[in-house]
């Protein structure tokens, strides 16, 4: 391993990097700080036995190829250099530096070291993940290692890194003597009936999320609960052989065990909303099965970018709760009381229908009004929420978007322009044409 003061130099830029922290070590390697002269940077060093000549044309590969582009590809934290030391048959790659203080592990919050994101971070969190496999699998790759422990993320803001990329290759051509981790592999792959590729990838994010949202794995039931040495045959029959949901609605033989350590999961599944729950259920059963019934990572950014606008807090207690198409009241999960649906903003597109419920705090980004927008613009907030200054129980919506819209009022009289700075009254049934294809319904 090296040493702090050592000099490893890069093979492709001719760069010199000095150690000058150890951060972490892993199953492959350790990962160091480094200076190279400019500004900080890590060092992934493999330990001897994966310092193979496979990994570094590897390495050497994603570096010539990039990232993914826009701004999903930014949240890789992609590899730059190849670097050796002079007298040692190992080697190691660098990386841009992390701000460890700024971003958590999913370990860290259960373990309370780091606040636990909020619902509208989760979401935000949820589909950056699922967008930025995206971008990776439309560039050609395949991730081959996803996993709890590969990805971090801002408690706060709910931005996303994706870290350990240096087991990324092409789809269905890049050899691997990776498969994965046990605990995220496809059934396929722990069975050796596949080797890992887009698809595979597919099952391990369904996983992931799942973990992320229910702080459970989704084939921990009465089946693993009853396993009384929890080896490698143990992992391959539960999550390989014989997979079984434990909230699979038509197999109730890995249900949850009636234990205390059990009830978290069950509580979580329950906080969860139904149409992520339904999404679940088609990874973890259809999924399973075949494996072209996967849950894409578009149908998982539609879901979550979707929820992000679905939050409520119960007037009662403050907690979140979601809300879904068709509920008139909604029952916190904290403290079970009912409280009334906010209105709520039905907007038509090309794309189809989205809810936006109607709070103060409310502002929609070009990507509700406008769904084929780029990603670079798509959180651009195109209209918002205002408050009347001279009547406060009368609120309007806002056009930020440059643009002038047509705001037709609920009882049929004459529809009247709304120019970029103006605003429309919020009241049902009021409606708004913004541009050509996208139209704007107040809903109660």
């Amino acid at each position: 391993m090296l040493l702090i003061g050592d000099t490893v130099q890069g093979l492709l830029g001719s760069r010199h990097y000095r150690i000058i922290d150890r951060l972490g070590e892993g199953g492959q390697g350790a990962v160091f700080l480094a200076d190279d002269g400019r500004g900080e940077v890590a060092v992934k060093w493999y330990h001897r036995q994966n310092a193979v000549e496979q990994q570094r044309e590897m390495i050497a590969r994603l570096i010539r190829m990039g990232p993914p582009g826009g701004e999903a590809g930014r949240r890789f934290v992609w590899p730059l250099d190849v670097v050796t030391k002079k007298g040692d048959l190992s080697f190691g790659y660098v990386m841009p530096a992390v701000n460890l203080k700024s971003y958590a592990e999913l370990g860290q919050v259960w373990a309370r070291l780091r606040p636990t994101p909020g619902m509208r971070q989760r979401c935000r969190i949820s589909w950056q993940l699922a967008q930025a496999y995206r971008q990776l699998h439309l560039a050609g790759y395949c991730y081959r290692d996803i996993s709890m422990g590969n990805f971090l993320f801002d408690p706060k803001s709910g931005e996303v890194l994706i870290i350990d990329n240096d087991n990324i290759g092409i789809n269905q051509q890049s050899g691997s003597r990776i498969l994965g981790t046990m605990e995220f592999m496809a059934p396929e792959v722990i069975t050796g009936r596949q080797v890992p590729s887009t698809s595979t990838d597919l099952y391990s994010l369904a996983v992931l999320l799942f973990y992320f949202w229910i702080w459970h794995h989704p084939m921990h039931g009465m089946l693993e609960y009853n396993v009384r040495v929890w080896d490698i045959p143990a992992k391959k029959r539960i999550y390989g052989e014989m997979p079984v949901f434990i909230f699979d609605p038509r197999d109730g033989s890995n249900r949850l065990p009636a234990d205390p350590e059990y009830q978290t999961p069950l509580r979580f599944w329950d906080a969860c909303p139904k149409s992520i729950r339904d999404l679940f259920i088609r990874s973890f059963t259809d999924g399973i099965r075949n494996p072209d019934r996967r849950v894409t990572e578009g149908e998982w950014v539609h879901a979550f970018r979707q929820l992000e606008n679905q939050i409520a807090r119960c007037p009662h207690d403050r907690a979140e709760n979601f809300w879904q198409p068709g509920m008139k009241q909604l029952q916190c999960w904290h403290c079970h009381r009912r409280f009334d649906a906010p209105p709520r903003f039905v907007i038509s597109s090309s794309s189809g229908l989205k809810h936006v419920l109607v709070l103060p705090e409310t502002k929609l980004r070009r990507s509700e009004l406008e769904p084929f927008c780029s990603e670079e613009s798509m959180d651009e907030v195109v209209a918002e929420v205002i408050q009347n200054p001279n009547n406060p129980n009368v609120w309007g919506l806002r056009n930020l978007t440059g643009e002038s819209w047509q705001f037709m009022p609920a009882d049929g009289s004459e529809p009247r322009e709304v120019v970029s700075g103006r605003a429309v009254p919020i009241s049902a049934g009021h409606e708004v044409k913004i541009g050509y294809q996208t139209n704007l319904r107040i809903e109660v």
